[in-house]
């Protein structure tokens, strides 16, 4: 059944993005700007494709091929990443105010994580349950956010949650109830964004936009902790960790500098790499093989004992580390 809803959610979302495109040119074309990373005016609105088709196949799969009916986690879940998508593809249309924004993504997150049947209280049980969801809150907000900012040249949405979503799905397998919605939405994710990437290679035809991104962010969020839930937070870290380090890294250098860090920018280590000379597939290549490391090292530690976990944790790191480093060496 798996590659079945791979193969579906590929075929199905490179067929509709490819057919939507005139209509995408004429609601959702981004003109470049002074901090954008392409140069031609390109098309946005992938996620509108992407999102509905991961979820109408993984409800086709579980509900239809398993027999299994939607429960109160897997709906709210669904319900999150729709209004997400709608946010996003909103702000696509017309930009919202941030803290608008923010708002409805709180909501979404809330939505996601309320009637989660997973307790996330054990490991800091000294804590009132209450603040432990809100820091849970605070973080799948961070999360969403960081998946939009890190989604600034073509395939670099695809290269971290293709092979991320794969593990994720691995990882979940053979676990039921929210475990298996997660596990699915996340593999169907990953083949609507495979046939979404054979119009977003370089030079894209197609954006992905915030109605992808922001749903993105969310089910990786959600994934983050399910995973952790079942395989202990550092597998669930490691598919992620470049995203992550990235993005925190980043903001934490324009903090430190005074800037408005709540604007666009191109200070990612990612877009920084463009500009010390490395082409969008050099630099994409070098991220897909880190994340590539990270989400084996995630599989071959899933059961593993705690040193063998803070082990690959460190290796996580100095592999991330060192592709930073790399991104942002000045070439001749």
């Amino acid at each position: 059944m798996a590659i079945l809803v791979l193969i579906a959610s590929f075929v199905v979302a490179f067929a509709l993005c490819a057919s939507l495109i005139p209509f995408f040119r004429r609601a959702f074309l981004v003109t470049p700007g002074a901090r954008s990373s392409h140069v031609e005016a390109t098309p946005q609105g992938g996620g509108l494709v992407v999102i509905p088709v991961a979820i109408v196949l993984t409800c086709a799969a579980l509900t239809g091929m398993a027999g299994m009916r939607p429960d109160p986690f897997a709906c709210s879940l669904i319900a999150a990443l729709l209004l997400l998508m709608a946010l996003g593809g909103w702000d696509d249309l017309a930009a919202l105010n941030p803290g608008f924004r923010l708002v409805v993504q709180a909501g979404a997150a809330a939505l996601a994580l309320a009637v989660t049947p997973l307790d996330f209280t054990g490991p800091i049980a000294f804590l009132a349950p209450a603040i432990v969801y809100a820091c849970l809150l605070i973080g799948m907000l961070w999360f969403i956010n960081l998946t939009n900012f890190m989604d600034g040249i073509d395939l670099m949405s695809v290269t971290q949650f293709v092979p991320a979503f794969a593990t994720v799905y691995l990882l979940l397998a053979g676990l039921a109830g929210a475990a298996q919605w997660v596990g699915a939405l996340c593999l169907a994710s990953a083949g609507g964004l495979l046939g979404f990437a054979l119009l977003n290679r370089p030079r894209a035809r197609l954006f992905l936009g915030d109605s992808g991104s922001l749903p993105l962010g969310l089910l990786g969020a959600i994934a983050l902790l399910v995973v952790g839930n079942a395989c202990g937070a550092v597998v669930a870290l490691l598919p992620f960790l470049y995203y992550i380090a990235d993005a925190s890294v980043t903001l934490a250098r324009r903090v430190l500098a005074g800037e408005k860090f709540w604007q666009a920018h191109r200070q990612h280590f990612y877009q920084r790499a463009t500009r010390c000379g490395l082409s969008t597939w050099q630099v994409i290549a070098r991220v897909a093989a880190c994340n590539i490391l990270l989400c084996a090292l995630a599989l071959l530690i899933a059961g593993r004992s705690l040193g063998a976990q803070a082990a690959a944790l460190a290796l996580g790191v100095v592999i991330v580390a060192l592709l930073m480093s790399d991104l942002v060496r000045k070439r001749s």
